[in-house]
């Protein structure tokens, strides 16, 4: 393996590290600064020509040759004394997935009680190169680093963002997006300033939103930027391609959304509009869907179930606290602030069932060649498939044929052949790729699927909302919610969404919000983004706020029966009619508004 997948080594190019570098804090030049993965030496060059003597660098490889004029320490930053203390951490950590990591790495993680509880078995060497460095760190100190973005937005790194708020606060982030820093790294990267303080200021943000390899002319724009960052506001404000702003620090350790003022006030508007919900009888109960809580809003509130009575509805847990009871929230330098449980916008997870298409271990064997001459017991095993490519607003362009035998269904190889000529045939010359799949901890026979995962929850609903699990919207500027009709599957590049049986909306409707402007506005903003590509798992789907109808109002009624009637015309065509998409967001932005 190569050192840049075990060590995560790939050296900051001098610009940047000056960049970095020139966002220290005025101050003395005795501070104590510390590099924890000092590579070739970069960053302590540049202090030291700045004037920086009281300088500590340590690097874990000794074969990589340091050009600076500053002696390294060789060795794993792990074992660096956590009583040894710094003014100021700065550096490009090393970023590499568990799966990457040495069996030494693993087990030194693995092992140790104080990391177990920092973090989950998903965490990767940066997340606790970022907590051992602000442990490293004097009260006041300052953390400057280069990351990848996923950090401030995955739930594994939920612990991370928890430390870091609970021990200080967050001066400035850039984030790059889809820029290039280094070669070959295809990653979001970000720069961010972190000060071992509590304080109430905004933090200042810069996006930087341009493709291809950084420039170094757009490296001294950012420096002039923040330079003249007193004259910032809460508002975006933008020069070409970058975009910078201040805004709030993060509230709580969930997914961290850096979004100017404007943006803020817009999405929250859309949330607030989210909030009916019809009485629903759960459990012998009359209870407003806004008013019940999943175990994800009651961490948000910081308020444990303990507290609560547990409810079901439709297979879904929820949990109602109880109302005279007050919360507690944490707000600016530590303080606490007591309040009663406030509504909740629903939400899409609260309307349907979110399930992963299913997992074949190689799709081009189980794709149904053309010109089979099929049995009729051959037949019965073909399903029609939507692909990811198929899906478009409201409808799919095409299905795909593959055949899927289900587990104990085939006994044998012998009777695959004899009974099932064609498709033993047609898998024969995949027959070694197909044994060498990854086997989920079962001897699975190469003839089935790997993972029918939602292969019940597919076959028995009316209709299935499916999307990409990936979508590269950018181009394109809008989401990709197609309807489907009874019987068709999802292989495991698209996500599903069936209506529970309470909901009284329909699929038509519920697709048609899902396409509307609003949401994409606020997927992009507050959805699991990756440069230009929204991440549709359950996770992020589950927390877009969805607008239910209030069935007594005739003008809703009418809305909704309207909006029905354009997504089936829409779906009888099989043609993304913009004036008939127009006519659909007008009346979603009509219902919002009501």
């Amino acid at each position: 393996m190569s050192k840049e997948k075990s060590l995560g080594q790939y050296f900051t190019p001098t610009n940047v590290a000056q960049l970095m570098t020139d966002l220290i804090s005025d101050g003395s030049k005795e501070r104590r600064i510390l590099e924890p993965s000092a590579g070739k030496g970069i960053f302590l060059e540049i202090l030291v020509k700045m004037g920086y003597r009281n300088l500590s660098g340590i690097e874990i490889d000794p074969l990589i040759a340091n050009q600076s004029a500053f002696s390294l320490h060789v060795g794993n930053f792990f074992d660096f004394p956590i009583t040894e203390k710094f003014d100021i951490v700065i550096g490009n950590p090393p970023y590499v997935r568990w799966k990457n990591l040495s069996p030494d790495q693993r087990q030194y993680l693995s092992s140790s009680s104080f990391w177990h509880k920092r973090m989950s078995g998903l965490t990767d060497i940066l997340q606790p190169f970022i907590f051992k460095s602000v442990d490293h760190l004097k009260p006041g100190g300052e953390l400057i680093f280069i990351t990848p973005m996923f950090w401030m937005q995955t739930l594994h790194a939920e612990p991370l963002r928890r430390f870091l708020l609970d021990n200080g606060s967050i001066e400035i982030v850039i984030n790059f997006h889809e820029s290039r820093i280094f070669p070959k790294v295809n990653l979001n990267l970000i720069i961010i300033k972190y000060r071992k303080s509590k304080q109430d200021q905004f933090l200042k943000v810069i996006n930087y939103w341009q493709k291809g390899q950084l420039k170094a002319e757009i490296i001294r724009h950012i420096r002039r930027l923040i330079l003249e960052s007193s004259s910032w506001n809460q508002n975006s404000q933008n020069e070409g391609n970058l975009e910078f702003f201040e805004t709030h620090q993060p509230l709580n350790s969930q997914p961290w959304r850096l979004l100017p003022l404007n943006v803020e006030e817009e999405l929250a508007k859309f949330e607030e509009s989210c909030y009916f919900s019809p009485d629903l009888n759960i459990n012998g109960l009359n209870v407003r869907l806004s008013n019940i809580y999943s175990a994800d809003d009651l961490k948000v509130l910081d308020y444990p179930k303990t507290s609560c009575k547990e409810l079901k509805l439709d297979k879904k847990t929820y949990f109602i606290a109880p109302q005279k009871v007050q919360l507690t929230k944490f707000i600016s330098k530590g303080k606490k602030e007591r309040f009663f449980p406030p509504p909740r916008s629903i939400k899409v997870g609260d309307v349907v069932e979110i399930g992963n298409g299913m997992v074949s271990g190689l799709d081009k064997a189980f794709r149904l060649k053309a010109n089979l001459h099929l049995t009729d017991k051959e037949v019965q095993l073909i399903i029609p498939v939507v692909k990811a490519k198929a899906v478009r607003r409201y409808y799919a362009k095409f299905l795909t044929d593959y055949f899927l035998i289900k587990p104990g269904v085939i006994q044998s190889e012998k009777i695959l052949k004899r009974d099932f000529p064609s498709l033993y045939k047609q898998l024969e010359p995949f027959k070694n790729a197909l044994e060498n799949r990854y086997q989920y901890n079962r001897e699975i026979p190469y003839w089935e699927w790997v993972f029918i995962r939602n292969y019940n929850l597919m076959k028995e609903a009316d209709s299935l909302i499916c999307v990409p699990c990936k979508d590269r919207f950018d181009k394109r500027g809008h989401l990709r919610f197609a309807l489907c009709k009874q019987g068709i599957f999802a292989t495991q590049d698209v996500t599903v969404l069936v209506k529970l049986s309470w909901v009284k909306e329909s699929s038509e409707y519920i697709s048609a919000f899902l396409n509307s402007k609003e949401v994409f506005n606020w997927v992009i903003n507050k959805g699991l983004i990756r440069g230009g590509v929204a991440e549709f798992s359950e996770e992020p789907l589950k927390n877009i706020p969805f607008r239910l109808i209030n069935w007594e109002s005739s003008i809703e009624r009418q809305i909704h029966q309207e909006v029905k009637s354009l997504v089936q015309k829409i779906q009888q065509n099989k043609v993304e009619d913009e004036n008939k998409v127009s006519k659909v967001n007008s009346l979603i932005s009509q219902l919002l508004r009501q």
